[in-house]
């Protein structure tokens, strides 16, 4: 990316330069500024410089510049800037024939104006056309609608194109979506079999070089061995990180060539420009957050999800309460509030990569919801749900050790409006898993079956479990409890548990017995044989 030298001499600064000759290249583009002060100063440039020069190198060495021409250096270059009545009072005609032969444009520049001044105005002039092309800074939008944000995020990409030539991808990692510039970049990735994740960990082999280690800016060349030192194709890669966690990739693809210093200068303005969007949402979601955990609370203390003052909250704060959630409860037993420490909660539960919709609640100092957008989520797999649960449990136990986290969650969904039923459910389910699956600090409502809706107290409960775990100690007894755990299954049938025990009837009848006077049980009561099949269930037999 560059600027032309025309639309540079239409800047007030340059209103006391003056073209000579080579207008017909008015058109080329400066993409950097370079000081000639040595005779063969040009074996060191590069293309598209706009060259400054006070003219002593062409006053002592006068065939210096036919030599420069002649190597075609010259002529790559975007024009050249000579201070006038320093050693020219009058500028040569074969310098200006030579200059006005190969449509190079050469410039007056005035004997006061500093060279660092010229530079500074050449790389204001290339930001300011990069910050209007963006036009965003300063936007106070509501970025809350993602419509809008789509918009905001295709406008950056449109303009990095349009300003440098290259094809730009922003993969927004809450999404899980990729927005482009245009077409060309999904084309150039299928071109060279690269998937998303390629331009943040290629899966194969690359170098790396960062440019800018503040953000994180860093070049990525894809290399194959039949080329040897020379890439296969390269692009600039910089994260949107906000409290530590990650955003998205900001992705420019290097396909014409490597970048020059006016197109790296942009991409940190565009990134800039990116991280200033990413911020207006994340504050906008967090209001947003904020109004869904009061929503919840009071749904939570209202017994009608119909109430006059829920149904304002919903429409006021946008809250759709048919949306269906997978949700879960959880719970914290350190010694520190687990309010206190919030934002590292929200860290946690955002660095987990769950959906961007999806949220966090705190209903007291030690409790909270997690919500998960069933949409995004089907089918639904409990692997998956756990795995993600696990994480977040590890993530917040990185982050503040003290803390000791439990969950409850399970497979069905629910809408919004439904949300006391959905805590009350696992509230029994933290509850009642405390003392029937006491080694789970992720407890499942289908692991508990009927122990949920059941109404049992977790005190009558664990006094029964007691029983049959003192009994345990003795190995010979949990025989004794397995054979009573098929007795019960086998509809109290003593020659079928038998059979399938390999034992003889009499030692069934034997076993069933002792265990009858130990437990002062008898199974022939329906309600002591439901009681006795449930508890069997939750021991480690």
């Amino acid at each position: 990316m560059g600027i032309s030298i025309r639309e540079l001499l239409a800047h007030d600064f340059f209103r006391e330069f003056y073209v000579i000759a080579g207008r017909n290249g008015l058109h080329k583009e400066v993409q950097g500024v370079a000081i000639l002060d040595a005779p063969d100063g040009y074996r060191w440039t590069r293309g598209k410089e706009l060259v400054l020069s006070s003219g002593y190198v062409f006053k002592q060495e006068p065939d210096s510049l036919q030599r420069a021409f002649e190597t075609g250096s010259m002529q790559q270059s975007a024009g050249l800037m000579l201070k006038r009545e320093r050693y020219f009072e009058q500028i040569p005609s074969d310098i200006v024939a030579l200059f006005e032969k190969y449509n190079v444009p050469l410039i007056s520049m005035p004997f006061s104006i500093p060279y660092m001044d010229v530079m500074n105005h050449v790389n204001t002039a290339v930001m300011n056309r990069m910050i209007r092309r963006l036009r965003i800074l300063g936007d106070k939008s509501p970025l809350s609608d993602f419509t809008y944000r789509e918009k905001k995020i295709h406008q950056i990409l449109a303009a990095v194109e349009s300003e440098m030539k290259f094809p730009a991808m922003i993969y927004d990692i809450g999404e899980k979506k990729s927005y482009y510039s245009s077409d060309k970049f999904p084309r150039i990735s299928a071109e060279f079999h690269l998937q998303d994740s390629d331009y943040w960990a290629p899966s194969r082999p690359f170098t790396k070089h960062t440019l800018c280690d503040y953000i994180d800016m860093t070049r990525y060349r894809l290399m194959e061995s039949a080329r040897g030192d020379l890439p296969l194709v390269s692009w600039i890669t910089i994260p949107v990180v906000l409290s530590d966690v990650h955003q998205a990739y900001f992705v420019v693809m290097e396909s014409r060539e490597l970048m020059d210093y006016f197109d790296e200068y942009s991409i940190r303005i565009s990134y800039l420009v990116l991280h200033s969007v990413y911020e207006q949402i994340s504050m906008a979601e967090n209001l947003g957050h904020l109004a869904f955990e009061n929503y919840v609370i009071m749904a939570l203390s209202e017994k009608d999800a119909d109430a006059p003052d829920l149904v304002y909250q919903a429409k006021r704060h946008n809250i759709e309460t048919s949306t269906d959630y997978h949700s879960a409860l959880f719970c914290q037993t350190g010694p520190r509030e687990a309010r206190q420490d919030r934002k590292e909660f929200e860290r946690a539960f955002r660095r987990c990569f769950f959906g961007k919709r999806d949220k966090i609640v705190f209903l007291d100092e030690n409790e909270g919801m997690l919500f998960f957008e069933a949409a995004h989520y089907k089918p639904y797999n409990r692997q998956t749900l756990e795995g993600l649960l696990t994480e977040f449990q590890r993530t917040v136990k990185e982050r503040l050790p003290a803390m000791e986290l439990t969950i409850a969650t399970g497979k069905e969904t629910a809408p919004l409006k439904e949300i006391r039923s959905t805590t009350e459910k696992y509230r029994k389910v933290m509850d009642r898993g405390r003392v029937m699956l006491p080694g789970e600090s992720i407890r499942f409502y289908e692991d508990l079956g009927p122990l949920v809706w059941l109404d049992i107290p977790a005190r009558e409960l664990e006094h029964l479990l007691t029983e049959y775990r003192s009994l345990m100690e003795d190995p010979k007894n949990i025989e004794l409890l397995r054979t009573l755990k098929l007795y019960l299954e086998n509809n109290l049938n003593f020659s079928l548990t038998a059979q399938k025990q390999f034992l003889h009837i009499n030692t069934v009848r034997n076993r069933i017995e002792r265990l009858r006077t130990l437990l002062h049980t008898d199974w022939e009561e329906p309600v002591e044989r439901l009681k006795t099949e449930i508890l069997l269930q939750f021991l480690d037999l």
